[in-house]
């Protein structure tokens, strides 16, 4: 049962978002996932949702699969120097809540800005980077911004006769599963079931889109699956036919997603990955680098070595067998793929 106030302060802070939604965690992490709420007066003032795991090491607080932004959440406030107070005395009092534990990591939302108060803490941090359209913007003045490579690989698929229309989930599966099946199976982040979940509860909310594009045959070129909250859509996940990667439908999708996303006066998310291919990809929209930060904490001596023992284990299996290590498949060429993958 969600806490009261809960979805209340997801609504207000600067660091919320759909995935932070209490009906977006159920679906992704059941039962698992706890709000680690601080009330003041009240009212709730905090608040750090965490997926809940337990172990011989201790408790586990992680993110959760297909969300890529899950962190402390703070209501808003105008003046900076009481914000910074705030949120200093805040996170003290979320650590209180969530401690004791093996291992805490989060990757925060791009306006959870100072991560400080963490450091101090004996957290490490990491920057990584998201790519974002942001709104009021005129799609015809955006276009004259995409690379040229994508506004030609708009046109190749507009001249072939492919068309983006509504889809189904079942479109996406189409595409999807051969590709995770490629790929010898998904762990947790590309499971379709919790993609399912996810447009169950995303669908009876107007929360989310599912766009194709297909051929004047009726042939399935590409899809990909969007979700939004009240400032932006997001690209969550996407795919398409390796055999007809070239047509450009793939760039049309996205396309016309970020224009049915700039209709409603949202902003665009790519949720840019780390990976070369689909950070080049992903940059050639137009879109600005926005940093958000990956932080963690280990306390669990126990836990920290059986973490390097397991490291040491693969690069030594890796360095006995130096064939093994293809070409990654979690950015296939034109890095359609899913994000999912390429977030972990």
């Amino acid at each position: 049962m969600t806490p009261d106030g809960y979805d209340e302060l997801v609504a207000r802070s600067p660091q919320g978002s759909v995935f932070a939604t209490s009906w977006w965690l159920d679906a992704v992490a059941g039962e698992r996932w706890r709000a680690h709420m601080v009330s003041e007066n009240g009212a709730v003032v905090a608040a750090w949702p965490t997926v809940v795991s337990r172990s011989v090491f201790g408790v586990t607080h992680a993110g959760a699969p297909l969300t890529p932004f899950l962190g402390p959440l703070f209501p808003p406030e105008p003046n900076r120097l009481r914000r910074r107070s705030r949120e200093l005395k805040a996170i003290d009092l979320l650590l209180a809540e969530l401690e004791p534990y093996a291992h805490l990591e989060a990757r925060c939302h791009p306006d959870f800005d100072y991560w400080t108060p963490l450091h101090w803490r004996g957290f490490s941090q990491t920057t990584h980077y998201t790519w974002r359209l942001s709104a009021p913007r005129d799609t015809g003045a955006l276009w004259s911004e995409l690379r040229e490579n994508v506004r030609r690989e708009v046109r190749k698929a507009q001249k072939r006769g492919i068309v983006v229309e509504p889809g189904a989930p079942a479109d996406l599966r189409a595409l999807w599963e051969p590709a995770l099946r490629r790929r010898g199976g998904g762990d947790v982040t590309t499971n379709p079931e919790v993609l399912a979940r996810i447009d169950m509860a995303a669908g009876h909310r107007d929360a989310r889109s599912i766009l194709v594009a297909r051929d004047g045959d009726g042939r399935l070129h590409a899809s990909g699956y969007f979700v939004r909250d009240s400032r932006f859509a997001y690209y969550l996940v996407g795919a398409s036919d390796p055999d007809l990667r070239g047509s450009g439908a793939f760039s049309l999708v996205l396309w016309q997603a970020i224009g049915e996303a700039l209709e409603r006066g949202l902003g665009f998310d790519f949720e840019g990955s780390m990976l070369p291919a689909v950070e080049r990809f992903v940059s050639a929209f137009a879109g600005e680098p926005v940093p958000y930060s990956l932080v963690r904490r280990t306390p669990s001596r126990g836990l920290k070595l059986a973490v390097a023992a397991k490291r040491t284990a693969r690069r030594l299996a890796a360095s006995a067998h130096p064939g093994s290590r293809g070409r990654s498949t979690s950015a296939p060429a034109g890095a359609e793929a899913s994000h999912a993958a390429a977030r972990r």
